[in-house]
């Protein structure tokens, strides 16, 4: 639609980076980033490889021991650094990526790690939207209302942020790239320290690595298939180290239908290629990055629990069987001629990486970025709504540059200060009409049309100094800047659709400056023990629908307010308690979250958004255990307890107080646990991995009332098992050829069913008795896979 618009773009920024290294002199690199050498980061640290396979294959790399400038950004933190860190943070590393079949993105991959949990329509999969839950707060869209946070977590791809800067979905989990195109993922818990933190990560932040070129020349291919017709396709291709140049690109191609049972395959498609050139200089290194994605989705539609009376599969009180889990069948869906939704999810990136040694004690580090998205959603509701159709199609152009400064100072002091600004426009553009009732696309009988325009601009300071040789304090202080101007375009876009109606809301703007301290300390009593606390105080902007909407007064209109504090110990040590090695880390969190809005859709008008108001405590502990026994087996466990309520919560649609009630939607308990074992036969590494993943009961919203209850979601588990093969027996047959790959997986081992996500509905969705019922998204049952891929 924009592409050449978007291409101009995209050269600009390359083009405007590119100006910052013109003097800088060339020199060798000395070590480059990759999935199968030692990684290097965009600051020019070398790294130390680990994972060696006796076959020949080395996995992904973690980072040194000490922590340089931009670590979180630049490559997956190894346990040593973990370990050093005064936030709570952990990392999932490609041997974690590869236990979750090749349909399966860094999404599905979090799921492991303690406190969250991925959950929608098809949380399995990386071509479906699904939401990131992580300790109550969520990230991303699956059409369940009444989450306490729904834009708390910044995702990040290679260090630039994702998130929309004034959107309640904020992203879309489907931007994120599979898991063969992946190194690993970074993760903070809460809003953690300045340096690192963005407009959105009051809740957390997600940084997924996408593959680095290499130092020598490599290329991969795989082919996968499995349950519901799904085939996924990845090629993969860097260049080596050439005079301090080097270079990848990577893409894949997937495709699958539902497990959902109806008339309809339900299909999605998803696209991706990343590219990425890196150059090494005297002074630093310089890189310039593109991704572009897009996924095509056809969405099925929520089943209610038990039957409704006149709810049924040909659509409201219609001479067919009852429509529920009860009487259709537990997966069944509803035909495409009764209700049909298309989602279209696509985005354009482009940015480039600057890391300088200014001087012996001085480090300059610099992000530019050009992000395009834009959505593409298109629903029918013949059965349920008499031919109601929604025709909505927003998109966003963003750019951004974040500079920060490492000053390294006597008396093992490091001062950090630096900031980011950021811009963009958001345009919404709705059409709603119904062929039945003779309005159509190009005569709606409602439209929304709106622009937004929003200035991002943000300055820190943060030392990070030792008073003493075990003890590091790092102090923050963060300044943020938020302005928004929303502009109502319905009265002059009426002039070309005289039949629609639309609201009036008037234009409006409004600024947001605040300061976000922070204080993060670890202190080492022994050398394989670390004890470490974290303080923070940040602010998020409020979500679009604040500023279109009546019901908001914007003068006493505040922006969210986290207090987050952290506490724990970790442990990392070598050849204790007869296991080779083990990490363990432990915390306590508590985090209060204020000036929430949590959005409402009304029954008798699904367009039109109104509000709860509440004020929120979630604390809760989480638990990570890993351990290496020997060369050949090793263990996980990783566990979390969350107690999650509202100080304050207030409906409009009941006018009444829910002060108490629990937070909705995310699990009071998570276990995720498995061993690995790996043997090595005649030029073989043969390996096997089972693991489960238990859910605990969450608590359902109630459309309905507006309100959160305390009626719940039972929980579940899920045993998973995956098989793999790698051999060099071929390399003699196929010329270059340095390794191959078979692998199997089995997700839901047990074939357990289960609800993912469920919700007392206000009746918008079906229509007819159908308000005070409970719909749900089923989860997936048992799925297989088989891949194989060659490495030359």
């Amino acid at each position: 639609m924009k592409r050449n618009h978007l291409l101009s773009n995209a050269v600009i920024v390359a083009l405007c980076a590119g100006s910052l290294v013109i003097s800088i002199k060339a020199r060798a690199e000395t070590a480059s980033a990759g999935t199968s050498v030692t990684a290097a980061t965009e600051s020019g640290s070398a790294s130390t490889p680990q994972g060696l396979i006796n076959v020949g294959q080395v996995n992904a790399n973690s980072a040194p021991p000490s922590s340089s400038p931009g670590d979180f950004s630049n490559h997956v933190l190894s346990k040593e650094q973990l370990f050093h860190s005064s936030q709570a943070v952990t990392t999932v590393n490609k041997s974690e990526l590869d236990l979750f079949n090749p349909a399966s993105s860094g999404i599905q991959a979090l799921s492991l790690k303690p406190g969250i949990q991925i959950n929608g329509y098809n949380a399995g999969s990386g071509t479906a939207r699904s939401t990131i839950s992580m300790r109550g707060v969520k990230v991303g869209w699956n059409s369940v209302p009444g989450d306490l946070e729904t834009n708390g977590i910044t995702a990040e791809f290679d260090g630039i942020p994702l998130n929309s800067l004034i959107q309640g979905t904020g992203w879309h989990s489907v931007e994120i790239p599979l898991g063969a195109l992946l190194a690993g993922v970074n993760v903070i818990y809460g809003p953690g320290n300045p340096r690192d933190r963005w407009y959105d990560s009051i809740g957390g932040t997600v940084n997924f690595l996408p593959v680095q070129p290499t130092k020598d020349p490599e290329a991969k291919v795989s082919a996968a298939y499995g349950s519901d017709q799904a085939q996924v396709y990845t090629a993969i291709a860097s260049t080596g180290i050439h005079d301090g140049w080097s270079a990848i690109v990577a893409t894949d191609y997937a495709h699958n239908n539902t497990y959902r049972v109806s008339t309809f395959n339900w299909p999605t498609r998803a696209n991706q290629v990343f590219m990425k050139v890196r150059k090494a200089f005297s002074a630093g290194t310089f890189s310039v990055g593109a991704y572009w994605q897009r996924n095509d989705e056809y969405r099925p539609n929520m089943i209610p629990i038990t039957p409704i009376p006149g709810i049924t599969t040909a659509g409201l009180n219609q001479n067919a069987p009852l429509y529920s889990q009860q009487t259709t069948g537990f997966y069944s869906a509803l035909p495409n001629s009764v209700w049909f939704k298309n989602n279209i999810i696509e985005n354009y990136l482009a940015y480039s990486k600057l890391h300088l040694q200014l001087a012996s004690n001085v480090e300059l580090s610099n992000i530019l970025w050009y992000r395009h998205g834009q959505i593409l959603h298109y629903r029918i509701n013949t059965g349920f709504a008499g031919g109601s159709t929604e025709d909505y199609y927003p998109y966003s152009e963003t750019f951004g540059d974040k500079m920060v400064f490492d000053v390294a100072l006597p008396y093992h002091n490091k001062l950090s200060f630096g900031g980011y600004a950021i811009n963009s426009t958001t345009a919404n553009r709705f059409k709603g009409y119904n062929a039945l009732q003779g309005s159509s696309v190009q005569n709606p009988s409602y439209i929304s049309f709106n622009n937004y325009q929003n200035t991002y601009v943000s300055a820190f300071i943060e030392d990070h100094f030792k008073p003493i040789t075990n003890l590091d304090i790092v102090p923050g202080v963060q300044l943020v800047n938020y302005k928004t101007i929303f502009t109502n375009n319905n009265s002059s876009e009426a002039l070309n659709y005289p039949n629609a109606s639309y609201n009036t809301h008037p234009n409006t703007s409004k600024t947001f400056v605040r300061f976000a301290p922070s204080l993060g300390i670890t202190y080492r009593p022994v050398p394989w023990l670390t004890t470490y606390a974290n303080y923070a105080t940040t602010y998020q902007n409020p979500t679009g629908g604040n500023f279109n909407n009546s019901q908001t007064d914007l003068p006493a209109l505040l922006p969210v307010k986290s207090t987050d504090y952290e506490v724990g110990f970790r442990v990392l040590r070598n050849h204790w308690l007869g296991l080779q090695r083990i990490y363990l880390d432990v915390s306590y969190y508590h985090d209060r979250l204020a000036n929430e809005t949590i959005p409402i859709s009304l029954a008798s008008n699904p367009t039109v958004t109104t509000f709860g108001y509440g004020t929120a405590t979630l604390n809760g502990v989480n638990m990570a255990l890993q351990a290496d026994v020997d060369d050949h087996w090793s263990t996980f466990v990783n566990t979390s307890v969350l107690h999650g309520y509202y100080n304050q919560y207030f409906s409009t649609t009941t006018n009444q107080s829910y002060n108490g009630y629990p937070v909705t939607n995310s699990p009071y308990f998570t276990l995720s646990s498995g061993i690995k074992y790996r043997t090595y036969i005649s030029g073989m590494e043969l390996g096997a991995d089972l693991w489960d993943q238990y859910y605990g009961h969450s608590y359902l919203f109630d459309n309905n009332v507006g309100a959160p209850t305390r009626q719940t979601n039972p929980g579940y588990n899920l045993v998973n098992l995956s098989l793999s093969m790698h051999t060099t027996a071929l390399n003699g047959y196929v010329p270059g050829l340095k390794t191959a790959t078979i692998s199997a997986y089995l997700s839901n081992l047990l074939g357990r069913k289960y609800n993912a996500t469920e919700y007392v509905s206000a009746g918008g969705y079906f229509n007819g008795n159908s308000a005070g019922a409970i719909l749900a998204n089923p989860g997936a049952p048992r799925t297989f896979f088989v891949n194989a891929s060659l490495t030359f």
